[in-house]
């Protein structure tokens, strides 16, 4: 997501969407990790706003720019202002973050826009033609589940062409989790790089299983197992290239954890009947069944 959004921004794209199917970290990556990849691979601070979506509450205008400015911090958000003067607030504030960044440019990244109107994509058309008149590029970025696709076709071949042309083109799938390795970087994560209680300097696996991680266990030497039992639990049809929700690793990593917090030993623990148990638990085989449509088939080999 980091680099297919850098790649956009270093572009000054008007707009592009990635998407994915549920529970594969999207929005967590947005909330907890973009904003610092972006702005590593920059050097500086990036004008980047995030607003997450929420289904049936903008039912007008006016909530739908209060609804922005309180996603983007405006000191004024909560203030009782009619619907012009949200929006001019609204396009002000953009304004002003892009010239504290010394730019001209800035960014809006939508979560959930799957759910976004017709209506709504208009509004936010109207905004960044109006930051175009005042020499400043709005894009428009949204994050949302495989239902966009079908959003861009529809409006691609109607009235409403324009917005598919201008925040719709440029196009990227998230992925989920692929390989081994990939799962034993997020193993590590709690082994090495996390941190509980915060400001403590003690990493989830030191603080849940202090015995263990002082003599040398480490979640990651059970990426091997891992990855084998999320293969084998795949549904029967299933037809796609392994691509596994970060959702479901988190919630079992944090059965094994309390597990070992309890007192149980680390090799029950951590074998392979345990974590079979713990993606059973949280319904790993059902999730997958259900989005397994959504994603990219198995290639053939020739």
């Amino acid at each position: 997501m980091a680099r297919t959004l850098g790649d956009w921004i270093a572009r000054k794209k008007t707009g592009g969407s990635i998407y994915g199917p549920s529970r594969f970290g999207k929005s967590k990556g947005m909330r907890w990790h973009l904003l610092d990849l972006l702005q590593q691979r920059f050097g500086r601070a990036i004008p980047l706003h995030m607003w997450s979506r929420v289904p049936g509450i903008q039912k007008s205008p006016t909530e739908f720019w209060k609804a922005l400015l309180v996603a983007t911090g405006h000191r004024y958000a909560n203030d009782r202002h009619t619907c012009a003067k949200r929006h001019t607030m609204f396009a002000e504030h953009l304004m002003s973050t892009a010239k504290a960044c010394g730019s001209n440019f800035v960014a809006l990244l939508i979560d959930e826009a799957q759910s976004m109107t017709l209506e709504e994509w208009n509004w936010i058309l109207g905004l960044q033609n109006l930051l175009d008149d005042q020499q400043h590029r709005l894009s428009v970025y949204t994050v949302s589940s495989h239902q966009m696709g079908y959003h861009y076709e529809l409006m691609s071949h109607s009235d409403h062409a324009h917005v598919a042309a201008r925040f719709m083109v440029a196009h990227a799938p998230f992925s989920g989790l692929t390989c081994e390795e990939e799962i034993k970087f997020v193993l590590e994560g709690y082994d090495f790089a996390s941190e509980w209680p915060k400001r403590s300097g003690v990493s989830y696996l030191a603080h849940f299983a202090p015995e263990a991680y002082a003599r040398g266990e480490r979640l990651a030497h059970c990426a091997p197992t891992v990855w084998r039992v999320m293969n084998a639990l795949l549904p029967r049809d299933y037809g796609g290239e392994p691509n596994f929700p970060m959702q479901h690793l988190a919630l079992s990593v944090e059965m094994i954890l309390l597990n070992l917090a309890h007192g149980e030993d680390w090799e029950d623990v951590t074998g392979e009947e345990a974590w079979l148990e713990a993606f059973v638990e949280n319904a790993f085989t059902d999730h997958m069944r259900l989005i397994s449509a959504e994603l990219p088939r198995r290639r053939k080999v020739a």
